[in-house]
């Protein structure tokens, strides 16, 4: 498992990245409330075969598995509030404190070493995030408070999942998680359907394969993701770095399937992160 766990981590980055541009697509054609909904529906239908050991889960990590599938649930719902409040570029660039956060939840809580490779790959990782949502449209108004707090919070409880995932792969199995979590996540969006008394149409999946593909993305990924988790030898500060290639997929999918511009400068920014990242796992 030595060095493989960067790999995957490498694929899980990949897979997430892909999932930006669907999500886009997706929209096209179904609410988000209908999206997030399905996206869990289908991502636990999947799991379920690959679960066997889920019920033999000790009930404390049960639980705590439950808070992680509340902090991501809870971090998409405010991803959402910031987004509709403030510009594309300004959200891009706070979502990098995610970073941040999560390295500091690995140097301060799990004991994990700031050296000097991580400290440059981070600062190369985090000039070629500023640079390259730097080309995006922003808007001239004012972002209120609660709005920043809004995608600041998101970015703190997706660090603590992150951390969490670290922790409590020292006593479950990848299938355990990945199973709990995505019951749990659909159980929320479930409730949160029903306090909006909200409907929703299976009929208007029809033809949004994006929903379903997904799915798939999510489940593999997060699979791969919890058992790079599991190997000792990862860390988070690293693990956090090697995410940041996602933007590359981002960048590639925006001028492949919606004709954004500046894809050339983006490349280079996205070539500026690669560095960093490679310089970070000492490659």
């Amino acid at each position: 498992m030595e060095g493989l766990w960067i790999l995957f981590v490498f694929i899980y980055s990949l897979l997430k990245g892909s999932r930006d541009g669907m999500k886009k697509a997706a929209l096209k054609k179904s609410s988000s409330d209908e999206i997030l909904f399905f996206y869990s529906l289908i991502g636990f239908l999947l799991i379920i075969p690959f679960s066997q050991n889920a019920f033999s889960t000790k009930p404390i990590y049960i639980f705590y598995t439950f808070l992680k599938a509340c902090a991501v649930g809870s971090s998409w719902m405010l991803a959402y509030v910031a987004l509709k409040g403030m510009s594309v570029s300004l959200y891009g660039v706070m979502d990098m404190s995610r970073m941040v956060f999560s390295m500091m939840f690995g140097i301060v809580l799990l004991g994990e070493s700031l050296t000097w490779q991580k400290l440059v790959g981070a600062t190369l990782v985090i000039t070629g995030l500023f640079m390259v949502n730097l080309k995006k449209d922003s808007g001239n108004s004012k972002t209120k408070p609660l709005v920043l707090l809004a995608a600041l919070a998101n970015c703190l409880l997706n660090s603590i999942s992150a951390t969490m995932d670290k922790v409590l792969m020292k006593d479950m199995e990848a299938d355990q998680l990945q199973f709990w979590f995505m019951l749990f996540l659909l159980v929320i969006y479930s409730f949160i359907l029903m306090g909006k008394r909200e409907k929703i149409s299976i009929s208007s999946l029809k033809g949004n394969y994006w929903v379903p593909l997904m799915s798939i993305s999510l489940i593999f990924g997060d699979r791969l993701l919890f058992i790079a988790n599991s190997s000792p030898e990862s860390q988070i500060t690293i693990m956090t770095l090697i995410k940041q290639s996602s933007v590359l997929v981002t960048v590639i999918t925006g001028w492949l399937f919606f004709k954004e511009k500046n894809i050339a400068f983006k490349l280079m920014c996205s070539l500026i992160i690669l560095i960093g990242i490679f310089i970070s796992v000492n490659l």
